[in-house]
């Protein structure tokens, strides 16, 4: 089982090594939440050896995005002490990968998506005993992963931008109570987080709606480029129902402006889902995904990351105008 979960974890390096044109595509997405979310990582709980098998496959996929390593140690792990409600301690990491800016100063961008999920929730006998978790939360890692890429091969942004795959969240946001307990980057030089969650459900030409609409001030970047992009934007509060559910809240409660934004938590798509196979072992690839807006959702991010990196479109009092001859970068041509 350790060598099948090591060769799942490093094959497709090479294959997802170059950047595609004219957007991330779908395929791109199915593979990882294929290898994720199959049987051989056993769920990604966090320390068993499909965590440990996760944890290995992200790392490398932004070795091979382009990122450089993030965590304040210089290496892609921040080790995370897990405490269940019964039992010992669970020793997991959140992976760190980061893309240096062009104007220094240390202003950073998160993006993040919790890669753990339940492992073996069934008990022994039972037909099917792995929750895969393919849309909760492979698709999020999916997406994190190629909007790594995107940013990591298109012009440098102007901020620091960090991309965080969080462990814990299944077990109470402790992942990412712990990257925001103890950052990489001084916790107020960072500007705007952007979470990934349960992506994989809603199709293309989904109006893009805000987790934590009202609660932040970065509504209007959100939507003026949403816009500009050619998607629709719905802007009730509705979807606000889950900010506590989410990877986002734990650096809320820290002071720093998070939300989820993309086209799966409007309309009931994401409810359908959750009164569904969510936390059922048939969250899994072969009961279907729906991409298509996932991968639209991607290609949303990438230029959402690019403009809140850049403070003539997501200004802050404390940033230096960057030089007037410095080219804005595209939101349309993430890639």
């Amino acid at each position: 089982m350790r060598r099948s979960l090591l060769a799942a974890a490093l094959v497709p390096l090479a294959a997802c090594a170059t950047v595609p044109s004219g957007g991330i595509s779908e395929g791109a997405l199915r593979q990882h939440i294929a290898i994720l979310a199959s049987d051989a990582f056993e769920g990604r709980k966090p320390g068993t050896a499909g965590g440990r098998a996760t944890e290995a496959y992200v790392a490398g996929q932004f070795a091979a995005a382009g990122l450089s390593p993030g965590a304040a140690d210089g290496s892609w792990l921040q080790r995370v002490r897990l405490v269940p409600q019964k039992g010992d301690p669970v020793l997991a990491n959140n992976i760190i990968g980061r893309v240096r800016g062009t104007l220094g100063g240390g202003e950073t961008i998160v993006v993040m998506a919790h890669w753990d999920h339940l492992g073996l929730c069934r008990p022994p006998g039972a037909r099917d005993r792995i929750c895969n978790g393919a849309v909760d939360n492979a698709s999020g890692v999916a997406v994190l992963i190629e909007t790594a890429r995107g940013v990591a091969h298109g012009q440098r942004p102007l901020r620091d931008v960090l991309f965080v795959a969080t462990t814990g969240e299944e077990m109470g946001l402790l992942g990412a109570r712990a990257f925001v307990a103890n950052p990489p980057v001084p916790r107020d030089r960072i500007l705007a987080a952007l979470n990934l969650d349960t992506v994989a459900v809603g199709p293309r030409g989904s109006a893009v709606s805000i987790v934590g609409r009202g609660m932040t001030g970065l509504d209007p970047v959100v939507d003026a480029l949403a816009r500009s992009l050619g998607r629709r934007v719905d802007a009730g509060r509705g979807a606000n129902a889950l900010v506590r559910r989410q990877d986002g809240w734990a650096m809320m409660e820290a002071g720093v402006p998070a939300i989820l934004v993309g086209g799966a938590y409007a309309g009931g798509l994401l409810e359908r889902f959750l009164k569904g196979r969510y936390h059922q072992p048939d969250d899994d690839v072969a009961s279907g995904l729906v991409l298509s807006g996932a991968a639209e959702d991607a290609d949303l991010h990438v230029a959402l990351v690019r403009a809140l990196a850049d403070p003539r479109r997501f200004p802050t009092a404390a940033t230096p105008h960057p030089p007037a001859n410095h080219a804005l970068d595209s939101a349309t041509n993430p890639h």
